[in-house]
């Protein structure tokens, strides 16, 4: 797996759960969801080029779920918050008292 994408050991709604309370706390909003097909179109707060859509896909055969993070450009910026949407959301897994694999 790449920098934007990561296998969380939890089910969808979980780790949609997580997501909602990563992006509070990296200073992103919703701008537009499809919770039919979990994905996510997402802004900084304080700086609204960053940004880009999270999809969110469960594993048919087990209890994971797989987030992929398409940010609206490839530059350094981008691949910081990705970074520290990524880090929240594993603190905030480890502090439920779930794993989540690298």
């Amino acid at each position: 797996m790449d920098a934007n994408e990561k296998m969380f050991m939890c089910d969808k709604a979980t780790v949609l759960n997580v997501i909602y309370d990563a992006l509070e706390a990296v200073s992103f909003v919703i701008d537009k969801s499809n919770s039919f097909r979990g994905t996510l179109i997402v802004s900084s707060v304080e700086f609204p080029q960053l940004g880009g859509r999270i999809a969110v896909s469960p594993d048919t055969t087990e209890n994971k779920t797989h987030v992929e993070v398409f940010p609206n450009s490839n530059d350094e910026q981008q691949k910081e918050w990705i970074a520290a949407f990524f880090d929240e959301m594993q603190s905030l897994i480890e502090r439920a008292g779930m794993e989540a694999s690298k």
